[in-house]
């Protein structure tokens, strides 16, 4: 039984608050800090086909793939099983959809910032999850064959005609017969193993002059005031789970790596912005108020999603000293007085024309 303490994280499992975080990030500039709005009242507040040829040979749903994994009330995919530590179930489908949301506030209702043009005709979306980004795509662009990716067959059954799903795993060899005019791709931090082997496998199944986008999360959390030094246990949550997520060999802290490894893989005019993604409803700019507002409810989700698997079945936490946890960084994470905010990257290049 776990005493009423708060964990004390063993020196091989977790770190000390103290100590420096693993990640090292590019923080956005800070000549554009977010304000405070110190008048907020705040308040707690598919159709699959056949695979085009990757080497998992994931053809059809069968009842191996839909044989989910339950651990601790939660669901996971069966389909290379343990390959992802996040679940699957419905309470993760929604936070899903809730980033879809967040990033559309943030990139003021598109889906992409990369300059595709306006007739693109074959588009890959790698880790779809619910495949609101695919559908979202198909619709904007009809003539574009949209085929969207995951390891769990999570995704509607009712689509757009020009978009499909398939049950497959992007680490596995590509095999596609046809190359693709943009590939995307959203947090998919804590997903890849190798990015080196992601990217060139990317490259090599673009068709010239097409374009890559990875758009995502990076640690630690930020604040333009200083506040981000009171959120101990949030802090402490991501450096853990960083450690944590790299010693399952899928680190979660990779995305402000990724330019240098696009430019590696022969893409050229790679470019990088990064945007600040507020915690709670505390700025006064009224459009990232609004993310804000999304974004502490969806970290909430995430941080029950994120948290079980990699401190327990990695750490060796026990599912008290983790629930107990859980509930004080969730406690810092919507505290009015912490002005926390996550840098979003958004990376693309193209594959040279010739």
């Amino acid at each position: 039984m776990a005493d009423d303490k708060s964990p004390s994280p063993s020196p091989t499992t977790s770190p000390n608050p103290d100590q420096g975080l693993v990640a090292e990030t590019q923080s956005p500039p800070r000549d554009d800090a977010l304000e405070v709005d110190e008048e907020e009242n705040q308040d707690n507040d598919s159709t699959y086909n056949l695979s085009e040829g990757s080497a998992s040979q994931t053809s059809s749903i069968n009842s191996s793939i839909l044989n989910y994994r339950y651990l601790n009330g939660r669901r996971y995919h069966a389909f290379r099983e343990g390959a992802y530590f996040v679940p699957n179930d419905e309470e993760e489908q929604t936070r899903m959809d809730l980033v879809h949301h967040i990033y559309s506030l943030m990139l003021d209702g598109a889906l992409f910032l990369a300059p595709i043009g306006d007739h693109p005709q074959r588009v890959l979306d790698l880790g779809t999850g619910t495949g609101i980004w695919a559908m979202d795509f198909a619709d904007d662009f009809p003539s574009a064959d949209v085929l969207g990716t995951d390891l769990s067959p999570i995704q509607p059954q009712w689509t757009p005609p020009n978009c499909r799903f398939e049950i497959d795993d992007f680490e596995a060899e590509w095999l596609y017969h046809t190359p693709f005019d943009f590939i995307h791709a959203r947090e998919l931090e804590g997903c890849i193993g190798d990015d080196n082997r992601f990217f060139q496998q990317a490259f090599q199944h673009l068709a010239p002059g097409g374009y890559i986008e990875m758009q995502a999360v990076a640690a630690p959390f930020l604040s333009d005031d200083g506040t981000d030094e009171k959120a101990v246990n949030a802090q402490l949550w991501l450096k853990t789970l960083c450690e944590g997520s790299a010693k399952f060999g899928k680190p979660i802290d990779c995305a402000p790596l990724w330019k240098d490894k696009l430019i590696a893989a022969g893409f050229e005019n790679v470019r990088e912005e990064i945007r600040k993604m507020p915690l709670g409803s505390w700025p006064k700019d009224p459009k990232l108020k609004e993310i804000g507002k999304y974004q502490s409810i969806q970290e909430a989700k995430a941080i029950e999603s994120y948290t079980p698997q990699i401190f327990s079945a990695v750490l060796g936490w026990s599912q008290e000293e983790i629930q107990v946890f859980m509930a004080k960084v969730k406690n810092e994470i919507k505290d009015p007085s912490i002005h926390l905010y996550l840098p979003v990257h958004f990376l693309w290049g193209r594959k040279p024309a010739s």
